[in-house]
């Protein structure tokens, strides 16, 4: 007879089923922030940039700085420009390339004095973020040309003949 691995044992009806014993507990998820992401935005936005102070302490830390050549610019002016950004005004170049090139490493939240005071740095530069693509309109927004072709494609694997014909 084949051996069950460790993690399976057999259970009482139904043959061998997980053994979830050694996962801990999940916790609860908590409650929505908000019922949109604009309303997000617009709640938590200016929430963090006021507890920013522009001290350019995230920016220095960024790895991005100095792939996108941002070393030289002002850190002070550019976590201003943070701060406006996610207030939905508009924020100067160097902000919004930097902000544009996020990828989430993290190294911001760690180096920001006002993290004890409840600023998530990486928040508040996604916010920024989202703000130059939606509302300044200073981000382009990325455009996939096979974006709509595939769609198409995953809504066909999805809808019946019938819904194929009313929608594609």
């Amino acid at each position: 007879m084949l051996a069950l691995p460790a993690f399976l044992s057999d259970g009482p009806q139904n043959g061998p089923s997980l053994n979830t014993s050694h996962v801990p507990q999940m916790t609860k998820l908590p409650m929505v922030r908000a019922e949109s992401t604009e309303v997000f935005l617009a709640e938590a936005g200016p929430e963090l940039a006021t507890l920013c102070t522009a001290c350019g302490a995230c920016f220095n830390a960024c790895p991005m700085v100095d792939h996108l050549g941002l070393r030289g610019v002002d850190p002070k002016s550019t976590t201003d420009g943070l701060r406006r950004l996610a207030l939905g005004e508009a924020g100067p170049a160097d902000t919004v390339s930097w902000v544009g090139a996020c990828t989430k490493s993290g190294m911001c939240v760690s180096a920001c004095p006002e993290r004890s005071a409840g600023l998530d740095a990486m928040l508040l530069v996604r916010i920024a973020k989202q703000r130059a693509l939606n509302e300044t309109r200073q981000l382009p927004a990325a455009h996939d040309p096979a974006y709509f072709p595939r769609l198409q494609i995953f809504a066909r694997l999805q809808l019946n003949d019938e819904e194929i014909a009313k929608w594609l």
